[in-house]
C-alpha cells in the first residue's frame, strides 16, 4: 500500500487502515495488477489455470469509465446521491467527480483484495475528494452491513452505479447487495406511508380517546392474574380460512374450552355464523375502522367487551356503547405524557404492530394465557380470497384481481407448499415471528389450514388441537367487570397547564428560528463566513431547545413526525458538508419548509387539545 495511502486511512478510515494493516500477507495472490493496451493498469483476477476476470477493459479502462459513467446521466439530477459499487482501480470514480464535481458520493469494495491491490497502485485522494459521504470495504460483511444506513435515512434520490464487472466477479455479494437494498428501500417506503397517513391520526385519536381510557379499565394491568393465568385463548382472525373451522370454533365457545377473542374483521363471519366471541380487539387509527363494527351495532349487540388500542379510531369508541377496555400503545403520546408515571412501560405498554392480532398475541403473552392458538391467521392469499366468508365492505375488496395475484410474493405454506402472499402479510409473520421467539416458553399454535408457516408456531389442525389440547372446560370470568381503574387523575390538569404554556414558548421559538435564518441567508449571500458560522451556532442551540419543549416533544413532533424525520436526515447530512456556504443555504431551505409544517400542524393540534381538555372539565 502506498505511504500515502496509509496515511490517509489512518486519518480519516482507520478501521479500515488496522484490517490490512493486519492481513496484507493473508490477501488472496491471485490478483494482479497489470498494464491494458492503452498503458492505463487494470485488474486480473486468475480463478484457475485457465480462466481470468478482468475488472477493467484490457484494452482501454478509461474509456470504458467514461461510458459506465455517461450510462447513468439520464438518472444524475441536481438532488442525486451516487452509490458506487465496486471501486476496482477507480477509473470511473474519477470521470464521475469529473463530470459531476458538486454531486456527493459514497464508495463501496465489496473485495478487499481488489481495494489493497488499488491503494498499492494509485493514490487514494484521486477519489476520496471533499464531496465522499462514506467509504466501506467489506471487511466484516458477516455481521454488519452499515451502508445500509444510506438507504435507511436519505431524503435524496440515491443512483447506484455498479462497476459492470463485478456481476460476475462477485455475483454471490452482488446478489446478496442488491438484496439488501430492496429490502432497506421497501422498508423505508412502507414505514414513510405508514407515518404519512397515520402521523396525525395517532396522535389526535390518542387526545380523543384520552378521556374513554381513563373510564375503562386496562386489560393488561388492571385484570386480575387468574382471569387468564394458564388458561387457553383462540386468535380469531379474518383469513379465507376461517369459514372451514368456524364449527370448531363454536364447538369450543359452547364447551368453554377455550376464551375466543375476535381481531379486526373476523367479527363479522363469527356473527354471520352466530359464534360470537369472548371479546373483539381493535387498535387501527382509520377513520374506516368503524366500518369493521357495523354489523355488530347493526345486530344490536352491545354486550361483547371491546379491547381498544388507546390510538385507535375515535369514531369507533363513540359508536359503540358496550363494555370497554384498553391497551396503550406505543404510539400514544396522550397517555405516555400524562401516565408515564403510573405506567411500567416495559410491561404496560403495547408496542405497535403490523396488525391487531399481533397486538392481541402481546396482549395475552402478557396475561399468562396458555396455549395461544392462531385460528383464520392466513398470511397469504387462499381461494383468492383476502377474508374470510361473511366479510364484506364498500370501500376494500374481499377477494383478490388478478393484478394483486401477480404482483405477490411467494412463500411457504404450513404444509410446505408456495402460496402467494404480500410484503403486509410477511411483515404481519415475522412480527408474530419475532414474539414468538421473545415468548418462547409458552405454548403458541397455527391452526390455519393452507395459511403462511409461521416459525416458532407450530400448524395443527383445530380438529387436532381439540381432541389433545383444549379437551377441558375452564372458567371464564367476567374480567371487564370485575377490573377497576387504578389511574391517578389528580394532577391532570397541572399538565394540561403545563402543556399550555409550552405552546406559548414553541412559537416563541419558531419566531427566533426564522429571524436566524434570515440572519444566515443573508450572510451566506455576501460571503461572511463568521456571521454564517454564528448563525448556524445559534441555529444549533435553538434546534436543541426545540426538542426540549415538552409541547414539541410530546405531541406535535409526533402529528408531523415525517418532517421531523426529513428535517433530521437534513441536518445530520449537512453537519459533514465541508462547503461553510452551501450548508448555509441548504439549512435555511430546509429549515423555512419545516418552521411552515410546524406552524401549520400546530394550529390544527392546538384545537384538538383545546377540546379535549373542555371535555375532560365537564
Amino acid at each position: 500500500m502506498l505511504i500515502d495511502n496509509i496515511m490517509l486511512l489512518r486519518e480519516r478510515y482507520p478501521h479500515i487502515r488496522r484490517y490490512f494493516a493486519e492481513r496484507e500477507t493473508d490477501l488472496n495472490t491471485h490478483i494482479e495488477v497489470i498494464e491494458s493496451r492503452s498503458g492505463s493498469q487494470t485488474i486480473r483476477i486468475k480463478e484457475n489455470e485457465s480462466k481470468s476476470l478482468m475488472v477493467h477493459s484490457m484494452y482501454d479502462p478509461v474509456r470504458e469509465a467514461e461510458r459506465v459513467i455517461a450510462s447513468h446521466q439520464d438518472k444524475i439530477t441536481d438532488d442525486t446521491h451516487v452509490f458506487f459499487y465496486g471501486i476496482g482501480m477507480g477509473y470511473h470514480i474519477e470521470a464521475f467527480i469529473e463530470q459531476y464535481p458538486n454531486h456527493s458520493f459514497s464508495l463501496y469494495e465489496p473485495l478487499p483484495e481488489i481495494f489493497y491491490e488499488m491503494t498499492s497502485h494509485r493514490p487514494l485522494d484521486q477519489i476520496l475528494t471533499k464531496k465522499i459521504k462514506n467509504l466501506y470495504v467489506d471487511i466484516d460483511s458477516a455481521t454488519t452491513k452499515p451502508y445500509l444506513n444510506e438507504f435507511n435515512v436519505s431524503n435524496r434520490n440515491i443512483q447506484i452505479i455498479a462497476l459492470p464487472s463485478y456481476k460476475n466477479i462477485a455475483k454471490e455479494k452482488y446478489d446478496q447487495f442488491h438484496s439488501d437494498i430492496r429490502r432497506a428501500i421497501l422498508n423505508r417506503r412502507t414505514a414513510l406511508h405508514t407515518n404519512m397517513n397515520y402521523q396525525k391520526t395517532w396522535v389526535s385519536n390518542s387526545l380523543m380517546n384520552f378521556s374513554t381510557v381513563l373510564a375503562t379499565p386496562n386489560i393488561v394491568k388492571d385484570t386480575e392474574e387468574s382471569d387468564f393465568k394458564d388458561k387457553p385463548a383462540i386468535i380469531v382472525s379474518a383469513g379465507p380460512s376461517l369459514s372451514e373451522d368456524i364449527e370448531h370454533i363454536r364447538y369450543i365457545k359452547e364447551n368453554n374450552l377455550a376464551y375466543i377473542f375476535s381481531v379486526g374483521s373476523a367479527i363479522n363471519t363469527l356473527i354471520e355464523y352466530d359464534v360470537l366471541p369472548d371479546a373483539v380487539f381493535t387498535y387501527d387509527p382509520g377513520t374506516l375502522n368503524q366500518k369493521v363494527f357495523e354489523k355488530m351495532i347493526a345486530h344490536n349487540i352491545d354486550d361483547i367487551p371491546m379491547v381498544f388500542g388507546s390510538s385507535v379510531g375515535y369514531e369507533t369508541l363513540e359508536k359503540y356503547t358496550g363494555p370497554k377496555a384498553h391497551f396503550i400503545t406505543s404510539q400514544d403520546r396522550t397517555s405516555l405524557y400524562f401516565l408515564r408515571d403510573q405506567l411500567n412501560l416495559e410491561q404496560d405498554l403495547i408496542l405497535d404492530s403490523p396488525s391487531i392480532a399481533v397486538m392481541a398475541f402481546q396482549i395475552l403473552n402478557k396475561l399468562g394465557a396458555n396455549p395461544i392458538v392462531f385460528a383464520g391467521q392466513n398470511l397469504g392469499y387462499l381461494y383468492d380470497r383476502l377474508y374470510s366468508k361473511g366479510i364484506e365492505y364498500d370501500h376494500v375488496d374481499s377477494t383478490v384481481d388478478k393484478t394483486k395475484l401477480d404482483k405477490a410474493v411467494i412463500t411457504k405454506d404450513v404444509y410446505g407448499n408456495d402460496i402467494k402472499t404480500t410484503h403486509s402479510f410477511e411483515s404481519m409473520r415475522l412480527s408474530i415471528e419475532k414474539f414468538a421467539e421473545h415468548y418462547k416458553g409458552n405454548t403458541f399454535i397455527n391452526t390455519t389450514k393452507g395459511g403462511a408457516a409461521i416459525k416458532g408456531v407450530p400448524f395443527q389442525p383445530i380438529e387436532d388441537v381439540i381432541k389433545n389440547t383444549l379437551n377441558t372446560p375452564i372458567e371464564k370470568t367476567a374480567w371487564w367487570l370485575n377490573s377497576k381503574n387504578n389511574y391517578d387523575n389528580r394532577h391532570i390538569q397541572d399538565k394540561f397547564k403545563d402543556i399550555h404554556k409550552h405552546i406559548e414558548n414553541f412559537h416563541k421559538q419558531l419566531t427566533r428560528f426564522e429571524n436566524v435564518l434570515k440572519l444566515i441567508n443573508t450572510h451566506t449571500k455576501v460571503k461572511n463566513k463568521s456571521k454564517v458560522l454564528d448563525g448556524l451556532t445559534q441555529f444549533d442551540t435553538l434546534y436543541n431547545n426545540l426538542n426540549s419543549n415538552l409541547y414539541y416533544s410530546n405531541f406535535l413532533s409526533f402529528y408531523i413526525r415525517v418532517h421531523v424525520e426529513y428535517l433530521s436526515n437534513d441536518i445530520k447530512r449537512l453537519n459533514s458538508e465541508p462547503d461553510l456556504f452551501v450548508k448555509g443555504m441548504e439549512v435555511v431551505k430546509a429549515v423555512e419548509v419545516f418552521v411552515q409544517r410546524c406552524r401549520e400542524g400546530s394550529a390544527e393540534l392546538e384545537e384538538i387539545i383545546k377540546t379535549v381538555n373542555f371535555k375532560l372539565n365537564q
